[in-house]
């Protein structure tokens, strides 16, 4: 294996494990919740799903902006300017606190106001108890894209993985023998985060890598910088949260408790192949940020057809194995059959949307990490908001509820589409 091979493995793959297993926490919440508590509480944890993933997703802006700006300065040698990139990146994070207080009023406009009592209660509780942990989440999602970014990806992966494994346990011990219902699934997310987050900061505790937490000064042109070249990425990863609650709304009023707790997991599967395919773009956002800063096109675009082939096969192996093994799959989460006979129904026109999904991904990271972020907003704006949206709430008008399953596939072929237009006509410039 080249030296570039090994290089690109040594990114891409701690990147796809570090976002999978955060992922992950939701998804786990969900088996426990749907196996030990109910489909009630399966569908719950889902209403406030999408506030959840809206908050990392608006916070991600700050650690892969701050990414971008520091893999450029890295490239060009400049060590100083980047750990001031850092430490800018990291105390937006820190001050971005969710609040714990409206989860009753953000339930509602999450799509439950037309939901049965358990369920909007069910949801508000989950949904309070894991916004307490608002800092610890935010913190060690940000510092494991800075952790990989300063040359320990298998630490950040480290990092991630031991707040998975506990919060495996913990929902285990909460909702089994204690009998905490969705109240438990929630603080054992929050706990395994802690946890996560205490791995994370050892690599600069130890003081690995180039970047360091020290003393910095404000300047308000390199927020602005951070938060220009971080946007795309809260773009994207605001594409869960969006069709999440584009979903709730419509199945709430369309369905009712069994369509919601249908699309409920769908998008646990959607959020675990979003997170690796995700992983992939990640992953050589640093690789290409270096390029840029040294101003080498050929390795830029090596990078670019590894990423798309890497994705393309990823994309395909998740979705044949979905459609191959769709009710089994949906029996890991709940056992009521009509929940299980409605979602494996729809779960193989729904993971068609990732063989498309796949190559967006990757042509929004490819653009952002090389300063083209205008043509990157608008692939992850298409994709993630307008798109989407228009898709999810127009299909079923148009050919009926039946078809709502089909949405999301739409949308990402139109925005691949657009991509190809937009990556095309814009040439690549170093600034």
């Amino acid at each position: 294996m080249s030296s570039k091979m090994k290089l690109l493995c040594s990114y891409i793959f701690p990147s796809v494990g570090s976002l999978f297993v955060t992922y992950l926490y939701n998804v786990v919440d969900g088996i426990f919740v749907g196996q030990g508590v109910g489909s009630a509480a399966l569908g719950a944890v889902n209403i406030g799903v999408p506030f959840i993933t809206f908050a990392v997703a608006l916070v991600s802006m700050f650690p892969m902006g701050g990414a971008t700006v520091i893999a450029i300065r890295m490239g060009r040698g400049d060590k100083e300017g980047a750990n001031h990139a850092f430490m800018t990146a990291l105390t937006l994070t820190a001050l971005t606190i969710t609040g714990t207080v409206f989860s009753q009023q953000i339930v509602y406009l999450s799509g439950a106001r037309n939901l049965g009592d358990e369920m909007r209660r069910l949801s508000a509780d989950y949904l309070f108890y894991y916004s307490a942990f608002s800092l610890p989440m935010l913190m060690s999602n940000c510092l494991s894209v800075f952790v990989r970014n300063d040359g320990s990806p298998a630490l950040s992966f480290l990092g991630m993985c031991t707040g998975a494994v506990s919060n495996i346990f913990l929902d285990w011990l909460f909702i089994f023998p204690l009998q905490m219902g969705v109240i438990g699934a929630a603080v054992a997310s929050g706990l395994g985060q802690i946890f996560s987050l205490l791995v994370l900061l050892s690599h600069f505790i130890r003081k690995h890598g180039n970047l360091r937490i020290r003393h910095f000064t404000i300047q308000p042109a390199l927020i602005g910088k951070i938060c220009k070249r971080g946007a795309p990425e809260a773009v994207t990863q605001l594409t869960t949260p969006v069709t999440a609650l584009c979903y709730n709304l419509v199945l709430a009023s369309l369905v009712g408790d069994i369509g919601v707790s249908t699309y409920s997991v769908l998008s646990f599967i959607y959020s675990l192949a979003n997170a690796v395919l995700s992983g992939v773009a990640q992953g050589l956002q640093p690789l290409w940020g270096k390029s840029y800063g040294k101003q080498d096109t050929k390795e830029i675009n090596d990078y670019f057809r590894v990423g798309m082939a890497v994705n393309f096969v990823l994309s395909v192996l998740v979705s044949a194995g979905l459609i191959i093994f769709d009710e089994s799959v949906i029996r890991i989460f709940n056992q009521d059959q009509e929940l299980v006979s409605a979602a494996s129904k729809a779960l193989p026109v729904f993971s068609l949307s990732f063989i498309p999904m796949a190559f967006n991904l990757v042509y929004t990271s490819l653009l952002y990490s090389t300063k083209r972020t205008k043509q990157s907003d608008i692939i992850a704006i298409c994709r993630g908001i307008v798109v989407k949206a228009i898709a999810i709430f127009g299909i079923p008008v148009i050919f009926g509820s039946g078809m709502i399953w089909i949405a999301p596939l739409v949308a990402e072929i139109i925005t691949f589409v657009i991509a190809i237009v937009l990556t095309q006509k814009t040439k690549l410039v170093y600034q």
